[in-house]
């Protein structure tokens, strides 16, 4: 909490503007100060703090008109002179200038110990009407006890986020308390303390603004005529204006000039109504990292997805080519997925509800060897690349997405002990956040995959279920094994694994003899009926097209064909029906595993024939 001060029994009017600012002392005082310098406060504002939303502005309860609100046109709110904006653009004088330009301290670490230094000053220090009213202590996760910290466990900040900052930061802080020490002022430099420096770069994270964005300059010279900063950006904390808190969505014009920092409105703010400022579109990941705070249905959260992996061999050249390549990164926000009930139309592409360079990514990464030459051969950029690759990202996507929601239930501590103190329920609404982002995207995949591929993809589970006996065959007969010399002798695998033999069975089954008419699966007709035309519509994919290229097989191949193709005359011998048409030799195999490794996803435990 910041210092307090008590309310004086008479609130002092400014000489000049014969006003109010505030009944609290010290951001009269602190609105006093800006005025002096040439900043502005409208007279239609009044400073104030409570329990509930600290120092902040509102609008003066006798403004308003019979409409009860005020404003025509933009209002500028709060102007702060170029003059007071704290920041390294104006060093303290008896701050060391080798400190300051030394290259090994990041512009990070040099701000905060910048800022330090006049925590420690106190009302030694030219901005001390602003400096005694920052916090002294705040609810981001960096001062969450070791219980608090266990409602954020299975969410990122929990999973080591939180971890790393505090490494960073005091690997920032130590650096720059033994250069401090190098200095000659060893004595002074254990004045510097970690819960200082702690504070230091909270109160930037929490407050600051980028100099660049506000229009400061960013190369700053020392009195030995040495730029400390050299265009970098660098955080800048402006007083009056930042005691506006964070509301989305607000309407806010943010307007720099060389000789002041300005907030304006273009609404019309009613009486008595807090008035804010809109620090971005920012997630509640963000908002508690940084500022200690989260906001229940944050209309502009999300949730931060890293991605590392990277396509290798021939998809790695693919990916190269890719446009979508330049748009890479590998940390991406996911925001909330529309409601799918109010969704009408045609299913929508992946990449309205992802981002387009991790979809695209996502399309390398899952590519089999067939998919890759076509992207070889023909456009490297076809979007999508198959029907079999676009339902492999959906269902990829599905499972990792899953993986997250299983996490963040699994600790979720809300459900078993409610929160009972603000950084608990802050926690809770972050968590909360997360996983309706995290649901949100299952229910969209669920319905892109119920939409797009209804008809389209046919799961082995399925299959099985709607052929009984073909399941009650197959678990009779052991399928042939082949012997493989090992490091310790010979071993024993299975020739083909269970999950292919079932689709090969089906192809065949399915495909030979397309005039037959009893031939579908119960269940599947559609499919069926859709992947036989494609094969016989596509030149070079039916039996027929297949066995003029390829009459004669190696003979190691051959060996392998000709087991799998007896194996499967010997379950489909003695069946009433039969579940095949015709006898099947080992070039119908070749054909029909070919089929399978191109057609095929496997996600998880399940394996998926694709159109």
């Amino acid at each position: 909490m910041s210092e307090q001060a008590p309310a004086s029994k008479k609130a002092r009017l400014d000489p000049e503007a014969s006003r109010q600012y505030s009944e609290h002392q010290y951001l009269r005082e602190l609105a006093e100060w800006v005025i002096r310098a040439g900043g502005y406060i409208s007279d239609k504002l009044e400073l104030y703090k409570d329990e509930k939303n600290g120092f902040s502005a509102r609008i003066a309860s006798g403004d308003a008109g019979e409409s009860g609100s005020i404003g025509e046109g933009p209002l500028t709110l709060v102007s702060c002179p170029t003059s007071l904006v704290f920041s390294l653009a104006s060093p303290s004088p008896s701050f060391p200038s080798s400190f300051l330009e030394c290259p090994s301290l990041s512009t990070h670490a040099k701000a905060c110990f910048h800022l330090s230094q006049h925590l420690l000053l106190k009302e030694r220090g030219q901005f001390w009407p602003y400096i005694r009213l920052l916090p002294e202590t705040f609810d981001t996760p960096l001062y969450f006890s070791d219980d608090e910290m266990e409602r954020l466990a299975g969410t990122n900040l929990g999973a080591g986020d939180v971890a790393l900052r505090k490494h960073l930061w005091m690997e920032e802080w130590e650096a720059g308390r033994k250069l401090l020490g190098e200095d000659g002022n060893a004595e002074s430099a254990r004045d510097y303390t970690w819960e200082l420096y702690l504070r230091a770069a909270t109160i930037y994270t929490s407050r600051s603004f980028p100099s660049k964005l506000v229009g400061i300059g960013a190369t700053i010279f020392t009195d030995k005529n040495s730029s400390i900063l050299d265009g970098a950006d660098f955080p800048v904390l402006i007083p009056l204006v930042d005691l506006l808190n964070h509301k989305p969505n607000t309407k806010i014009i943010w307007e720099p000039t060389s000789t002041s920092f300005s907030l304006r409105t273009p609404e019309n703010l009613v009486a008595g109504s807090q008035v804010f400022n809109n620090y971005g579109p920012k997630g509640n990941e963000e908002l508690l990292m940084g500022y200690g705070f989260a906001i229940p249905e944050n209309p502009t959260d999300s949730l931060a997805m890293k991605f590392t992996i990277s396509p290798r061999g021939q998809a790695a050249e693919i990916w190269e080519q890719r446009k979508l390549k330049q748009a890479w990164k590998e940390v991406f926000h996911l925001t909330k997925s529309a409601d799918v009930d109010q969704e009408k139309g045609p299913t929508p592409a992946l990449e309205e509800d992802w981002p387009e360079a991790f979809i695209d990514l996502f399309r390398i990464l899952v590519a089999n060897e067939s998919e890759i030459d076509d992207l070889e051969n023909g456009d490297p950029n076809a979007t999508p690349v198959s029907i079999r690759n676009e339902l492999a990202v959906a269902l990829g996507l599905k499972a990792a997405i899953n993986q997250k929601l299983v996490s963040l239930r699994n600790y979720d501590l809300s459900m078993t002990s409610p929160a009972t103190s603000y950084r608990e329920r802050i926690a809770d609404i972050y968590r909360k956040g997360q996983e309706d982002i995290v649901v949100s995207k299952i229910k969209k995949l669920n319905s892109f995959l119920e939409s797009y591929a209804r008809d389209s993809v046919l799961g082995l589970s399925q299959y099985l279920e709607d052929n009984a006996d073909l399941a009650q065959r197959l678990d009779r007969c052991p399928i042939p094994v082949e012997e493989i010399e090992g490091e310790d002798g010979p071993f024993y695998e299975e020739i083909v694994a269970k999950q292919e033999l079932v689709f090969i069975i089906a192809l065949l089954r399915e495909s030979l003899n397309i005039e037959r008419t009893d031939n579908h699966s119960s269940g599947s007709q559609t499919f069926w009926n859709a992947f036989v035309s494609a094969l016989y519509n596509t030149p070079g994919m039916s039996f027929d097209d297949f066995a003029k290229l390829n009459d004669i097989l190696d003979d190691e191949s051959e060996g392998i064909y000709g087991a799998i193709a007896d194996y499967c005359n010997s379950v489909d011998e003695g069946h009433t029906q039969g579940f095949i048409s015709q006898e099947v030799n080992s070039l119908h195999i070749s054909w029909a595993w070919g089929l399978v490794r191109t057609k095929c996803i496997s996600i998880g435990e399940e394996t998926f024939l694709t159109l």
